[in-house]
């Protein structure tokens, strides 16, 4: 046998009451919460690359920014959630040595110009990616 036989109209009446009231408070909310400004809201990410300058550098100085630059771009990969906790190391390890590779390019092209950096790249850029 149905519950609903034994429902009154009162009862009806204040669950159509309970419900029009819960809706109109679910309502009033609503324009509140589209009223917020976006200024408000800040969405940054962190940079995960960086360039760095080689210019007059021994290539010691190089490897040790190279190193430096390699942790702060996983670190920031971390922070913007593209890379995982236990990938950190490897990413700046992986980062610093393809960027070291590039040094080394740089410089043979270099010895091969019989120049001083002005007519090649004097830049690398690192990445997390």
């Amino acid at each position: 046998m149905p519950a609903n036989r034994t429902t009154t109209p009162t009862r009806r009446l204040a669950a159509l009451a309970s419900t029009f009231l819960a809706s109109a408070a679910i309502l009033a909310t609503a324009p509140a919460a589209q009223a917020q400004e976006l200024s408000s809201v800040n969405v940054s990410r962190a940079p995960t690359s960086e360039a760095i300058s080689i210019r007059g550098k021994d290539v010691i100085v190089v490897r040790h920014e190279v190193r430096q630059a390699a942790g702060r771009v996983c670190r920031n990969a971390f922070l913007n959630h593209e890379l995982e906790a236990f990938y950190i190391d490897w990413c700046s390890t992986a980062s610093a040595d393809k960027a070291m590779t590039r040094y080394r390019a740089i410089v043979k092209q270099n010895r091969l110009a019989g120049g001083e950096f002005a007519q090649l790249s004097t830049r690398i850029v690192l990445s997390a990616r």
